[in-house]
């Protein structure tokens, strides 16, 4: 599939990607829509900001190229076999933070302000500028 990844400053492709498999707590979503923000102009003009670069994010485990796209909506196109409360043909909007889920500020409801926050499409996990991003289903999808 194509997908927009980010390699550095003023770097941004539209390459072939694997799509992947869907894991048992994850989803394919068939993007609608997907927004360009500020946040995404400025890691393209003065980055790398979010996008990690040699060390990895501690929470998506991933970095650069980053396939781009935090800002999204689609529809669920397969579902692993482990969620629930979901299924194809579901329309979703994507919550972009990653979050850990173990320091103080998980601890206490906070995941927006957590230690080690990132954001899909940019700190790693699957952004939306590609046809059909995997997504974990914990707290991602709203």
């Amino acid at each position: 599939m194509q997908a927009a990844t980010y390699h550095g400053r003023k770097d941004i492709r539209i390459e072939e990607v694997a799509e992947g498999t869907v894991g048992a707590e994850e989803v394919r979503i068939d993007i609608d829509a997907c927004g360009i923000c500020g946040s995404d102009l400025h890691e393209y003009t003065a980055g790398p900001i979010f996008v990690p670069e040699g060390e990895p994010h501690p929470v998506s485990g991933e970095a650069a190229p980053i396939r781009m796209g935090h800002e999204y909506s689609g529809v669920i196109a397969e579902v692993g076999d482990d969620v629930t409360g979901l299924a194809v043909g579901d329309a979703v909007a994507v919550n972009p933070i990653l979050y850990c889920g173990e320091c103080r500020q998980c601890h206490e409801g906070n995941y927006h302000i957590c230690d080690s926050i990132g954001f899909i499409g940019l700190s790693g996990g699957n952004g939306g500028v590609a046809e059909s991003p995997i997504k974990p289903i914990e707290t991602q999808i709203w």
